[in-house]
């Protein structure tokens, strides 16, 4: 269980990347009441969760109604990952994000900035909902499996959301040179887990197993 439990909290924290996100929530917070930057936090983590889950649940369910096999899932979904993570080795993905968070900022309340972009794409994504199907379907259906399958992804939206509470004060002390090469390092990691994903549908797939 406990390997089960470190192997989807490195999966789920390297798609969500909640140190990345530090600089990103660091302008925006600077402004807002403790209030305020609660209010956001708790609705933009609550959201997030929410989705999430209803991919954990229900992914499997669309896939199948959409005749989608899940082989062919960890084959587009791993492909998908590998360009996260080149992003990520060449800092593409923390520009893209500030972009996404600067436009919503100019035409956005605070309210619906909650959901978009921060709860999503920013927190809960495509790569992290890819992330969250493919976790759900290597564990089998009993509740003990699905309870410690799911947990990483809580603990790591509890960091994402500790992130944005706290990127104003903690962005000051991680210099942009420390966050970019933790991402790098994220980067390597992810894209080796999603050529794995890759290579595990394609055996499926063509019998190669």
């Amino acid at each position: 269980m406990l390997n089960l439990f470190i192997e989807n909290f490195i999966l789920i924290f390297v798609a969500i990347d909640p140190v990345g996100l530090l600089p990103i929530f660091a302008p925006f917070t600077k402004g807002l009441t403790k209030s305020e930057v609660m209010q956001l936090t708790l609705r933009s983590g609550f959201t997030a969760f929410f989705v999430l889950l209803a991919f954990w649940c229900f992914g499997s369910t669309i896939l199948y109604y959409m005749g989608i096999s899940i082989d062919s899932f960890k084959i587009i979904g791993g492909l998908f990952l590998i360009v996260i993570a080149y992003q990520m080795l060449f800092e593409q993905r923390q520009e893209q994000r500030q972009d996404t968070m600067d436009k919503a900022m100019r035409d956005k309340a605070l309210s619906s900035l909650a959901t978009f972009p921060i709860a999503i794409p920013l927190i809960s994504g495509p790569g992290a909902i890819a992330i969250t199907m493919l976790m759900q379907e290597k564990i089998d259906a009993s509740l003990e499996q699905q309870i410690v399958g799911f947990a990483p992804i809580v603990t790591v939206l509890a960091m994402a959301a500790a992130s944005l509470w706290l990127s104003s004060k903690v962005a000051k002390a991680l210099p942009t040179s420390v966050i970019g090469a933790i991402q790098r390092v994220f980067g390597l990691l992810l894209g080796a887990l999603a050529i794995e994903f890759v290579i595990d549908g394609i055996k499926t797939t063509f019998g190669l197993a």
